[in-house]
């Protein structure tokens, strides 16, 4: 398949509301796995804390998956996180991080994950159309 083609096929299929949900519900659960394995909680464990079968969690990281916002608040909430969600423009450049305020935090301890965070933001492209092009970028990633 030609660059030309996937980038038609791209722009097909970007708009949809369809393939924006299954964005969203990637997105949130590729973010629940990384802070499930970061904090070594099993599938097993999620399951029991968010009161689900632990089949239930395999079946949301196996396919697709119709999440509602009642589950993603319960799984969140059984790994002791929150979740965000944020209105933009089509075409806005949107980046997140989270600020988390400690007492024991000092300027010399940083956390690797935030630090390999700040590190691949600082190298990502500023717009779509670079982002979807730049190698560097998705290897880093």
């Amino acid at each position: 398949m030609s660059n030309k083609s996937f980038k038609a096929l791209y722009a097909k299929v970007e708009p949809t509301a369809e393939y924006q949900a299954e964005k969203l519900a990637v997105g949130f659960l590729a973010e629940l796995n990384a802070f499930m394995r970061a904090n070594g909680v099993s599938n097993a464990e999620l399951a029991r804390r968010a009161n689900v079968s632990p089949a239930y969690i395999t079946k949301l990281f196996r396919g697709p998956s119709n999440l509602s916002i009642e589950t993603l608040t319960k799984l969140s909430d059984a790994l002791g996180c929150k979740v965000h969600m944020h209105l933009a423009s089509h075409g806005a450049d949107v980046r997140w991080f989270d600020l988390i305020k400690s007492s024991r935090s000092t300027q010399h301890e940083i956390n690797p994950d935030v630090a390999q965070f700040v590190k691949v933001m600082g190298q990502m492209p500023s717009n779509q159309e670079e982002y979807l092009n730049d190698e560097k970028f998705a290897l880093a990633a």
